[in-house]
């Protein structure tokens, strides 16, 4: 499939997965090669739940995660670097952390890092100052599924909740509020000298 060299920028274009999409799951850059190309990198297509072990493990993937991927040479620093850009979607099946119920969760998220093939030369020398926002491959070989489950791990809740408004379980009893209200309150003695009740 090919498209315009600026199709992949800005809002994404999911039309051009098309009715076959590619599956992604051993597509690999070459950083070596992509800094001799004169066109960019472009890939198009899906992952799909079993592909992508590490998120399986934060919950469960309803269906296929939705990929579209560009990526060229760029200067940074005075030296060449590959830009990895572009989007991934999917929808997770997680549990609210205040009622505990399992609820779809649709994460649409955008990629943009830098990579660099061979290793940190700040590993090397002292001089160098260590780069945090170029990642080194020893290999210059980079895993687009590795690429995605990150950025999909990074875009995760890290308090899932089912709807905003969610009334949670109640600590007495465990009622769920959302369903029904707690009659913990209901049963129970109340006040400061609720104790001496029992003194009687």
């Amino acid at each position: 499939m090919t498209s315009d060299p600026d199709t992949l920028s800005g809002a994404p274009h999911w039309e051009l997965l098309g009715e076959h999409p590619r599956r992604l799951a051993d597509v690999t850059l070459d950083l070596n090669h992509l800094l001799h190309r004169a066109q960019p990198w472009k890939r198009v297509g899906i992952l799909d739940p079993e592909d992508l072990v590490a998120l399986s493990e934060e919950g469960t993937l309803e269906g296929r995660v939705e990929v579209l991927l560009e990526a060229r040479p760029v200067r940074h620093e005075e030296r060449p670097v590959a830009r990895v850009s572009g989007f991934c979607r999917a929808t997770l099946r997680l549990s609210c952390v205040r009622c505990l119920v399992e609820f779809s969760a649709p994460i649409e998220t955008e990629i943009d890092a830098l990579f660099a093939s061979g290793r940190d030369p700040a590993a090397k020398n002292k001089n160098w100052r260590v780069e945090e926002d170029v990642e080194y491959l020893p290999d210059g070989m980079l895993e687009i599924r590795h690429l995605v489950e990150e950025a999909l791990l990074l875009a995760l809740p890290m308090n899932p909740v089912c709807v905003s408004e969610c009334a949670g379980l109640c600590a007495g009893c465990g009622a769920d509020l959302n369903l029904t209200p707690c009659t913990c309150r209901e049963s129970a003695p109340q006040g400061p000298f609720a104790a001496l009740k029992s003194w009687r």
